[in-house]
């Protein structure tokens, strides 16, 4: 399970010195990783760098696919044949780095309703693909896992905006327990500090980094 940051870290955001209890490298270490999860979970994203590592995915026939967190591929197949970059597949950048790809291409992008393109699947005679009279409800279809992508997966480094993420969601399970009964916490000050809901930061970065689309299937 990836750690985006050390537990000197969340310490250092909260601005304590301490190191035992709730402080401890054990129990930092265990809310980091739930935080840098939660986090790849939420967003649909592959931080954690991977190497050499292979993913599978449903395409479902469509045109556009997106893919968390892609730096290089090696090898793309689709139905079993493979894929040739910049000719029959196109990588689209990450909107926040244009050196990671959170987009893949088939084709040109075309309308539903037209139904003579039989280059993307190479059961298109199985599939009827070539009826004039096929059923629309099925224009768009694959077998399950059609896309495998072998390649290095994720960042490195880490962007600062996730690191900064983890550590306050880390920050912020390690204070939960406070007022995880009644979602409140009262400071001997007479303070009310509400633990309801996410912080702040971590709803807008859901939002900025989430990917538009879930992919359908991943291993």
């Amino acid at each position: 399970m990836p750690e985006f940051v050390s537990a000197a870290d969340v310490r250092g955001l909260m601005g304590t010195a301490d190191t035992t209890g709730v402080w401890s490298d054990a129990a930092l270490g265990s809310n980091i990783r739930a935080a840098s999860a939660f986090l790849e979970r939420r967003t649909g994203r592959q931080f954690e760098a991977l190497t050499g590592a292979t993913k599978t995915f449903t395409t479902e026939g469509r045109t556009y696919m997106v893919i968390p967190d892609l730096r290089t591929a090696t090898s793309v197949t689709l139905n079993g044949n493979a894929l040739v970059a910049d000719e029959s597949y196109y990588l689209l950048p990450d909107r926040h780095d244009p050196t990671n790809f959170t987009g893949l291409q088939f084709r040109a992008f075309q309308g539903r309703a037209r139904q003579t393109d039989l280059s993307h699947n190479v059961n298109w005679f199985d599939h009827g693909y070539d009826l004039p009279n096929r059923p629309f409800e099925v224009s768009d279809s694959s077998l399950p896992n059609d896309l495998v992508i072998t390649g290095n997966w994720g960042w490195s480094p880490i962007p600062t905006e996730v690191t900064q993420a983890t550590k306050v969601l880390a920050a912020f399970y390690t204070k939960r327990p406070d007022s995880v009964l009644a979602d409140v916490e009262i400071t001997p000050q007479g303070n009310a500090r509400i633990f309801s809901g996410l912080p702040l930061e971590i709803r807008e970065f859901i939002m900025d980094w989430a990917l538009g689309e879930r992919i359908v299937s991943g291993g």
